[in-house]
């Protein structure tokens, strides 16, 4: 018997499975998730580095949402932005801020809710950066709004 693919494999997307959601319903589901799972009683705490992970998926949404949210992602990119262009800093660049922020995820000693927001810091920056390494990135951060329909 020959095998048949499902047109949902075949397509390589979930709408058919849970439906589309939007990126403002995706960053609405990631704050939620940030907010309990960081500074909630709720009873499950995320640890470090997946606070990170999400504030990065979170970011990323905030910045493909066309309400509040996108105020927000800009908001919260304008800091890397900022810091990238600053000259009291000597204008490092963004490809710097990228860096840093990567150093500060490795080796500084982060709890949940400063994870949270370096990976928020981290989304922005990457999002705004030029370089191929950071756009790659992002590109495997954007696979889950792809397959969501966002």
């Amino acid at each position: 018997m020959p095998h048949t693919v499902t047109p949902l494999a075949a397509e390589g997307d979930l709408t058919e499975a849970v439906g589309a959601i939007s990126a403002s319903g995706i960053a609405l589901i990631l704050v939620i998730t940030l907010i309990y799972g960081v500074i909630g009683k709720g009873r499950r705490r995320l640890a470090s580095g997946p606070a990170q992970a999400i504030g990065i998926f979170a970011e990323l949404a905030f910045l493909r949402a066309n309400s509040f949210w996108r105020d927000i992602g800009e908001a919260i990119q304008s800091i890397p932005t900022g810091i990238s262009t600053n000259a009291e800093l000597g204008n490092p660049g963004m490809a710097t801020v990228c860096a840093v922020l990567i150093v500060l995820s490795l080796f500084a000693r982060l709890v949940p809710a400063s994870g949270a927001l370096i990976g928020l810091l981290m989304g922005a920056a990457f999002e705004a950066s030029d370089g191929s390494i950071w756009q790659a990135i992002v590109s495997i951060f954007s696979v889950p709004f792809g397959l969501l329909g966002a």
